[in-house]
């Protein structure tokens, strides 16, 4: 299984990106926490990931919401 990093913003437009993916557990948490203290306003979670699945057949998969608004 691996993980990913997912981190979502809006400054000029909304962004949703993957900027971390291991499947070294630690290394995604040390990482997530590195994130947390240098982006605190933003958006980040992380996410299973498992390989050769359709994800939007899972209950909740890698995604971000962004409203009408955000893009305004």
């Amino acid at each position: 299984m691996h993980q990913i990093i997912v981190h979502a913003f809006v400054d000029q437009v909304a962004v949703v990106e993957v900027l971390f993916a291991s499947q070294d557990k630690e290394k995604v948490r040390a990482k997530f926490q590195e994130l947390q203290a240098k982006l605190p306003n933003d958006y980040l979670a992380i996410y299973d990931l498992p390989l050769d699945m359709d994800l939007d057949t899972l209950s909740h998969y890698p995604s971000a919401e962004i409203s009408k608004e955000d893009f305004e």
